[in-house]
């Protein structure tokens, strides 16, 4: 009589607490709710455990966050190991999607919570509400500060908030790290730099590049010669502006299928002999999202460009 009134205070007791023995692991004892960039408040009762996110840029966030059984897809670009930071990760990820899907697409997967961002089609988004599927809108960060807050949003969202704030702290002790061995640093003493796309040299002052470079302590050329979003610089600004670098993706994704051609393409253009960065042959090749990302993997990318800039203040590291 006694172990069966043990027993049913044990019951009594895990299923006050939310217990669900089918799915522990992943269930919360009490209801929360997120309110996401645009201002949208989303309830759950429960961790998610079917997430979906649209993105490169979230998906790295997202892998991070929770396990791979808890992400229903992830594209195919984020197993790559030449375009992706996480291609060991997305990896364990059981369904690869290839590009972009609709709102069919995204329905089949069944998901119990969507992530999105505010540059994406409204009708989707809207769409997708209108089923009644959770769905998080993030906006595009063009800071660092931006960035950490998108992490901490979306960790709440996928009731991590606990991983959220360790990835954080963990990509500003990186900066803060890198900031402090170059402390010394005058303005004058710091390097002028312009990194290329396949379409040009890129990074006008309200992108997230420019943040990078400011928080790298480097100048960012494209910046200074007042580079509009959405546009490329004339060889007429670099030349004037005369950075001390030029940084290259590690991967060509583009009409040259070989990033030797492309770099060398650059390198003996006659119109930039006079360059610093030719004279000196003082070009950086770093992987693509390193300079685009916009997760907390934004503190590598920032480290990964002061250690090139200024290799003789990371001497003990390198």
């Amino acid at each position: 009589m006694r172990c069966l009134f043990l027993i049913i205070i044990l019951i009594t007791f895990l299923t006050g607490c939310g217990f669900d023995r089918d799915n522990a692991k992943h269930t919360t004892a009490r209801t929360y709710s997120v309110t996401d960039d645009l201002g949208n408040v989303l309830q759950f009762d429960k961790k998610p455990t079917k997430i979906y996110a649209s993105t490169l840029s979230l998906e790295e966030v997202l892998v991070d966050l929770v396990s791979p059984d808890r992400i229903v897809a992830i594209s195919e670009m984020a197993t790559d190991e030449n375009l992706s930071l996480i291609s060991q990760k997305a990896l364990l990820v059981n369904k690869k999607i290839q590009g972009r899907i609709g709102v069919e697409g995204i329905l089949s997967l069944n998901p119990d919570l969507v992530l999105m961002q505010d540059n994406m089609d409204a009708t989707i988004i809207n769409s997708l509400k209108d089923v009644g599927l959770k769905v998080f809108v993030s906006n595009v960060p063009v800071t660092v500060e931006m960035i950490g807050k998108r992490i901490l949003k979306i960790s709440q969202a996928v009731g991590e908030e606990e991983k959220g704030k360790k990835l954080v702290g963990e990509m500003w002790s990186k900066i803060l790290k890198s900031q402090e061995k170059l402390s010394s640093l005058t303005d004058n003493d710091k390097k002028i730099i312009m990194a290329y796309s396949q379409q040009g040299v890129f990074g006008s002052a309200k992108g997230v590049f420019n943040d990078i470079c400011n928080k790298a302590l480097v100048k960012n050329g494209a910046a200074m010669a007042g580079l509009v979003r959405g546009e490329h610089l004339s060889k007429e600004k670099i030349i004037e502006y005369n950075p001390d670098i030029f940084i290259f993706p590690s991967y060509d994704t583009g009409k040259y299928g070989n990033l030797d051609l492309f770099i060398q393409e650059v390198l003996n253009d006659p119109a930039l002999t006079n360059v610093k960065a030719i004279k000196n042959n003082n070009i950086m090749i770093i992987k693509d999202r390193y300079r685009s990302t916009t997760s907390h993997y934004v503190g590598d990318a920032i480290l990964e460009i002061s250690k090139n800039a200024y290799p003789q203040y990371f001497e003990e590291s390198n």
